[in-house]
This record gives C-alpha cells, sequence and structure tokens, in this order.
C-alpha cells in the first residue's frame, strides 16, 4: 500500500504516480472513492466522552491533641438515586471540641477566566484560605463569603493576594462582585474528623479519632436527602461500623 498524505480539500490523496486522481475525480463531478482510508474509519469511530470530573475536597494535614483515639467505618445507604456531587460526612464531639492544630499549609484558590479553582473545598474550623487573582491581563476580581462566615475581602487586581481564617463550622457560599457567575462552596467542618463521599462512592473511613461521644452529620452540596444525624461512641484502639441512612 502506497504512503498517502492528508490534502487540504478535506480528502485522502494518494502519493506517487496516482497523485490527483481523487482530485481530477472530484472536479469533474465524479464519485468519490468507495474504499476509505484506515485512518478515516478511526477517526469516524464514536468516541466516549468522559464525564466532568467531582470536584475535589483539599484535605490539608491536621493533627490532634495528643489523646486515646479509635476509628471510625461506615457505608452511606440512600433511599433513591443521590446526584453526583459530593456529601460531606463529619463529627461533632459531644461536650465540645477537642484542640487540634491548624494546618500549616493554606488552602489556595485561584482566580482565573470567571472561575474559582477550586470550585468546592472542605476546611476544618481555624484553616486559613489565600485567594489568588491569576488573570493575565488587568482584571479585577472580589472575594465575599456568605453562609456561616460572612466577609468582603474587596476588589483586587491581579499579583495582590487576599487571605481569611475561616473560624465558624458550616457552609460558606464565594462570590466574586465582579463576576456574577463566579461560584466557590467550602464546607468548614468542626474538627479533622470528616470525609468525602464524590460521585457512586457509599464507603467512608475516618481513623485516628479520640475517644469520646459525637454525633455523626452529613452535608450534601446539593440537598436531595434530610441530614443525617447518628450518636456514636468511638473507643480507644477499636473500630466502630455505623451504617448512613438518607431518605426524603
Amino acid at each position: 500500500m502506497k504512503s498517502g498524505t492528508f490534502s487540504t480539500a478535506g480528502f485522502y490523496r494518494v502519493a506517487g504516480p496516482r497523485r490527483g486522481r481523487y482530485n481530477r475525480t472530484r472536479r469533474r463531478g465524479g464519485r468519490r472513492p468507495t474504499h476509505m482510508p484506515l485512518i478515516w474509519l478511526l477517526l469516524a469511530l464514536p468516541v466516549e466522552t468522559p464525564p466532568p470530573e467531582t470536584a475535589r475536597a483539599t484535605r490539608l494535614p491536621q493533627r490532634w491533641v495528643d489523646t486515646p483515639k479509635g476509628s471510625l467505618a461506615g457505608r452511606l445507604v440512600c433511599s433513591r438515586p443521590r446526584p453526583r456531587p459530593p456529601i460531606v460526612v463529619y463529627l461533632v464531639r459531644e461536650g465540645g471540641e477537642l484542640t487540634h492544630e491548624p494546618s500549616p499549609r493554606p488552602l489556595v484558590v485561584r482566580q482565573k477566566g470567571a472561575r474559582f479553582d477550586p470550585s468546592f473545598a472542605v476546611l476544618v474550623a481555624g484553616d486559613k484560605a489565600i485567594f489568588q487573582n491569576d488573570e493575565e491581563q488587568e482584571i479585577d476580581h472580589n472575594v465575599y463569603g456568605l453562609g456561616a462566615d460572612e466577609f468582603d475581602l474587596g476588589i483586587f487586581p491581579p499579583g495582590t493576594p487576599r487571605q481569611y481564617v475561616f473560624t465558624k463550622p458550616g457552609e460558606v457560599a464565594i462570590h466574586c462582585s465582579v463576576h456574577r457567575l463566579m461560584d466557590l462552596r467550602i464546607f468548614v467542618a468542626p474538627s479533622p474528623a470528616w470525609a468525602v463521599l464524590e460521585g457512586d462512592a457509599t464507603a467512608f473511613e475516618l481513623p485516628e479519632i479520640p475517644e469520646g461521644s459525637y454525633e455523626l452529620r452529613t452535608w450534601q452540596k446539593a440537598r436531595r436527602f434530610k441530614d443525617a444525624a447518628i450518636r456514636i461512641r468511638i473507643e480507644a484502639g477499636k473500630k466502630t461500623t455505623v451504617e448512613v441512612g438518607l431518605s426524603r
């Protein structure tokens, strides 16, 4: 089989003595050759487009105070098909949270092309986030938050980051007053005892949890079910198991 190249006319052209035959056939109103080069067949095959990647929560390094610890393993059971946006499972300690060291590495959020990157994150109360305007042109951005923690960092040009420490647990919706469609959702957990279930995931595990009594709760980025509230007990050196049922 002779080698060939693609012509700018949009069809395959054979090199060598027969060069130009397909061009002449086309100019004279004749039919295209009935055979098709292999590469055309490959290009004609349907291509599966991967689904958009589920937004991932950024886990920053955390550390509890020195105290006896156990672990928790669980499974999420939904009464109906669940949406793909993430579900956060977290613990609230009865009698108040124990001291934990805030993460030494802040969450970095980039603003470029009228988007927040990442568009979803989980932080722990006391964690810091840095908002960077990464626009290559002179485009200003703004950051303001509504929800459990409310703030406004003002309008700032490229190269002038802003930072904020999230101290109140709960959901915070982050927006930009300059670009109305920009949206970032942050869930602030009360302690490092949290996990994210993304896509079709149902199993989760929380290691190194200080012993004590807790209430397991859920938070849904796209709320379809009633959130769970289950009392559990963590014992030192043991693994506690739980089934979390969500229904409407």
